[in-house]
């Protein structure tokens, strides 16, 4: 929740996230007073992870560090735990060369990824310990990825980087389910650097960091491509210029994705919205076709193409690639403890 709930609903969830809060904090206590064990691997390890729920779009950034450790010349690892993918224990995604694990077993998130990095291992694990240790084994990288980890502080790490969205901020600044916030905001602590996109840092979002004292690096998502996803085949970004499209998303921020079609001169004459990591079926897919009878294609953001392919056959289907633009040097000298100490 964003605004904030009045009357009896307002009371309910008062009363739920204090609950949830005592949770937390004993949960946070425990690894403090190590009543609750970490543990450390004998690499450095990076997180990437946010406080809140919903999406400040994680799996771009996570691809772009990974991208990053790789021109620097680090043998790189990504690990993620799999979220909404069925898949159980260790799952390899790919091994560098060639995916292994589907998107629905996967998770859509890592699939994507893996599809995006090459010559960069990516396993799911909900167990971070055992899967870090399982791609030691397995792959040797001297650079471990963590996605969507800063909660899981079960696992020790090198740098802690904390993603905040400029726009929605931490949202009324109340845990879950009152607010959006998993763990309390002063857990920004933890974070070595903060990445926030949109821009610069405003309001509740900047007293916090200027609080506990947290350097920032501005970035901002950037449209980059389109390309079908059922052949590959890509397409210049000028040709959504008056085109007439559906939008097709199952993301947590959807208006997001259809104003960026409509700054790049799409005619958004529909827009259909699925849950957050949707499973599409062949029903889905032909829903999709008949609501994009006569228009002239449908786009959908990277992470639902890769379970789209293949079920809208009477329509192409392409999808919106994103890219993160950020200043190099600031990431060089926010990383340049860790790379000082792997080089």
């Amino acid at each position: 929740m964003r605004g904030e709930a009045s009357g009896l609903t307002g009371a309910l969830l008062h009363a739920l996230s204090g609950l949830y809060g005592m949770g937390v904090r004993t949960r946070l206590l425990s690894y403090s007073l190590g009543m609750l064990p970490s543990y450390s691997l004998p690499i450095k390890v990076v997180s990437v992870g946010n406080l809140t729920v919903g999406g400040t779009g994680k799996t771009p950034v996570a691809i772009f560090l990974a991208e990053f450790f790789k021109r620097d010349g680090q043998r790189v690892a990504v690990l993620s735990r799999g979220y909404k993918g069925s898949a159980k224990g260790i799952a390899v995604v790919s091994d560098g060369k060639k995916i292994l694990t589907g998107p629905n077993e996967a998770g859509d998130e890592p699939y994507l990824m893996a599809k995006s990095l090459e010559g960069v291992p990516v396993v799911v694990c909900a167990d971070r310990v055992r899967g870090g240790r399982f791609i030691i084994e397995r792959f040797s990288p001297n650079v471990l990825l963590l996605d969507d980890a800063f909660q899981h502080i079960r696992l020790r790490r090198d740098i802690n980087i904390l993603l905040v969205d400029a726009n929605e901020g931490f949202g009324n600044a109340h845990l879950l389910p009152r607010g959006i916030l998993r763990e309390p905001l002063s857990s920004i602590r933890r974070a070595d650097f903060a990445l926030i996109k949109g821009g610069q840092p405003q309001g509740r979002v900047w007293e916090a960091l200027h609080e506990y004292s947290i350097p920032f690096i501005p970035f901002l998502y950037r449209p980059s491509a389109l390309y079908n996803i059922d052949s590959g085949e890509e397409m210049e970004l000028e040709a959504l210029k008056g085109a007439r499209v559906v939008a097709v998303s199952g993301i947590a921020n959807p208006a997001s994705f259809q104003k960026s079609l409509k700054e790049l001169g799409a005619v958004v004459e529909a827009q259909l919205d699925f849950p957050d990591h949707h499973a599409y079926s062949a029903s889905d897919g032909r829903n999709i076709e008949q609501r994009a009878s006569g228009r002239d294609m449908i786009i959908t953001t990277e992470k639902d193409g890769v379970k789209l392919g293949g079920l809208v056959k009477s329509i192409p289907v392409f999808a919106l690639k994103i890219s993160v633009e950020v200043e190099e040097a600031l990431m060089q000298s926010a990383l340049a403890p860790l790379l000082r100490g792997v080089l």
